[in-house]
């Protein structure tokens, strides 16, 4: 275990701006410590000279003290942890491009517990935000941390769910944790630094640069031990998550949709290469939880359908009805049924056989 004074440059070192993880690792090749580096003078650098990474460390070194920094976190309320503490996350320091270190609110996902990260579309359907919703508070009520970005649509979505079923979600930022980004999610933020806790590996003040987006979704996949995409177009960054968390060893979902839906495209690719058809949130507790022993009537007991959602329910069989001969007997609107059909669906107790034709799950 590192002690205070050894921490203190690991904080200083991971405070530099612009400096990465993949020039702080450069540098612990050619320099022993974070503290050999904070002492080491200018010719030191010579070999780097020209980059600007390296003249944005010689003027923080120039600047800036160890102790400073670590006043100024304790009173922004932001806590440090580098790779080499013991309470860091074991699941990111076993990747080859594990940060440094993180800074954070609140506090870091419980070791412990299973997580899930749940990630899609800014700009999602209603189908997709009523699937995102639905996952996050499933996944809350069972204990599983919901892991995401905090943007907007499918990651604020889950992320809010959780904590309004008073489970645990954890924000990864492009940004310092500081930082609300985006502004329209300043509720969200504030119940999972609430419920949870905020993390980056970007010092506070950190701008939300796009470059920092990539590196943040491999924390994200990284803290997870499954990741699920609920939409996503064929060129996203949640599937750049995607592929990460399966060079990683996690495991890979999607929720799918019609061909010609384009938030689908994404999804649907996936799932042609192989990333396991998330139709129910009870399939997915099942294989993150094998041998899991519960009967379709204690988890509509767990989940306490509401009256529309029974109706419909009961009105189900084992053999495949169609959305209007449903609609028929529940004397229900199609646009509302449709919504109850996709809880009952995330929740394991119905199962779309086909296009628009649904059964009780068996």
């Amino acid at each position: 275990m590192e002690t205070k004074k050894e921490e203190l440059y690991w904080l200083w070192l991971c405070s530099v701006p612009g400096l990465y993880a993949r020039q702080i690792r450069t540098l612990l090749e050619h320099f022993k410590t974070p503290e050999e580096i904070y002492r080491a003078p200018g010719s030191a650098f010579a070999e780097w000279k020209d980059r600007v990474w390296a003249k944005k460390l010689l003027e923080f070194q120039r600047e800036r003290e160890p102790e400073e920094i670590s006043h100024r976190l304790a009173r922004q309320g932001i806590h440090f942890i580098s790779r080499q503490q013991p309470d860091f996350p074991e699941k990111l320091r076993q990747l080859p491009d594990c940060p440094a270190g993180l800074f954070f609110r609140g506090k870091l996902p419980c070791p412990d517990k299973t997580a899930v990260a749940v990630v899609g579309a800014r700009q999602c359907s209603h189908y997709g935000r009523t699937a995102a919703g639905e996952l996050g508070a499933a996944l809350a009520k069972e204990g599983i941390q919901v892991i995401s970005g905090l943007a907007l649509g499918i990651d604020g979505t889950a992320q809010q769910a959780a904590c309004e079923a008073g489970g645990e979600s954890y924000g990864v930022l492009g940004c310092g944790p500081d930082i609300c980004y985006p502004r329209e999610n300043f509720r969200i933020y504030g119940m999972v630094l609430e419920r949870g806790g905020i993390l980056s590996e970007f010092p506070p003040g950190t701008a939300p640069l796009r470059l920092h987006f990539p590196m943040r979704n491999r924390i994200i996949s990284g803290l997870a031990d499954a990741v699920v995409v609920v939409e996503a177009r064929e060129r996203s960054g949640s599937l750049i998550t995607a592929d990460l968390a399966l060079e990683q060893g996690r495991d890979v979902y999607a929720v799918p949709g019609r061909m010609t839906d384009v938030l689908s495209r994404g999804c649907n690719r996936m799932i042609e290469e192989g990333a396991g058809i998330l139709t129910s949130v009870e399939g997915l507790l099942e294989n993150l939880n094998p041998g899991r022993e519960r009967t379709k009537e204690r988890i509509k007991e767990k989940l306490s359908l509401a009256p529309e959602e029974e109706l419909v329910y009961s009105n189900l069989d084992l053999l495949p009805k169609g959305l209007e001969e449903i609609a028929a007997g529940t004397a229900l609107p199609v646009g509302r049924l449709a919504g109850i059909l996709v809880r009952l669906q995330l929740a394991g107790l119905v199962t779309e056989v086909s296009k628009n034709q649904y059964a009780k799950s068996k």
